[in-house]
């Protein structure tokens, strides 16, 4: 199946621009999320402005990810812990400035994660066929899938972050499963321009961050998990 695979570099243009980490754009503060497990603002992880086909979101519409990084280490790779968020805002609600992080009154603000831009998306076939996409979605039929369909470049990093296509599960298999299908998936390191390679954020050393989307819901719903 088509997959869009992401190709970064340190830092981002200023303005509404795909990227990693850093700062959002625009993001009014009151949509800021809070964890609900220490009560403290997250860090922002991605903003990924609508764009076909790599990012099918709604016309005008703007993908905000953010999990919680404090040293209390809250449940951010659970599914509904409350300690991390996937969300769209549509871009006529945003402001024209990066947006400050709100500071807890004894601890500051969160931290801010390295600011990765996208630079262009690679596309190509993540080796699923189309007939076997709902065994992507069932623990137990996806341990019965041949490797080399399974995961068929043995996890190489510059194949576990894209958007479209099937999941490229963990070696530990579908753990969490929301409704919907998925939509982009953020490995822990990523590839730079030149070989290099920057961490993402805590993910638990080795995981990798899922968001699905669910399109029978009106508007669609998005939500986010980590698996190892």
């Amino acid at each position: 199946m088509i997959s869009h695979y992401p190709q970064f570099r340190e830092g981002a243009e200023p303005g509404l621009v795909p990227k990693l980490g850093g700062l959002p754009w625009g993001l009014p503060t009151r949509l800021w999320p809070i964890c609900k497990e220490c009560g403290r603002a997250m860090s922002h992880l991605a903003q990924l402005p609508s764009a076909a086909p790599e990012l099918p979101l709604g016309e005008g519409e703007v993908l905000f990810l953010f999990k919680c990084e404090w040293d209390s280490i809250c449940s951010f790779w659970e599914l509904d812990a409350g300690a991390n968020a996937a969300f769209t805002v549509p871009q006529s609600q945003l402001g024209t400035l990066a947006t400050d992080p709100p500071a807890d009154a004894n601890d500051g603000p969160p931290a801010v994660l390295p600011e990765l831009g996208v630079v262009n998306w690679r596309t190509d076939d993540d080796g699923a066929p189309p007939g076997l996409e709902e065994a992507f979605y069932d623990y137990d039929r996806y341990f019965e899938l041949p490797p080399d369909i399974a995961h068929p470049h043995n996890w190489a990093s510059g194949w576990c972050t894209k958007s479209g296509g099937v999941p490229y599960w963990t070696a530990n298999g579908a753990q969490q499963m929301p409704p919907g299908r998925l939509f982009l998936q953020i490995d822990n390191w990523v590839e730079l321009e030149g070989g290099a390679t920057a961490e993402v954020a805590n993910f638990c050393s080795d995981g990798i961050a899922y968001v699905f989307v669910d399109p029978s819901r009106n508007p669609p719903v998005y939500s986010m998990f980590i698996n190892r």
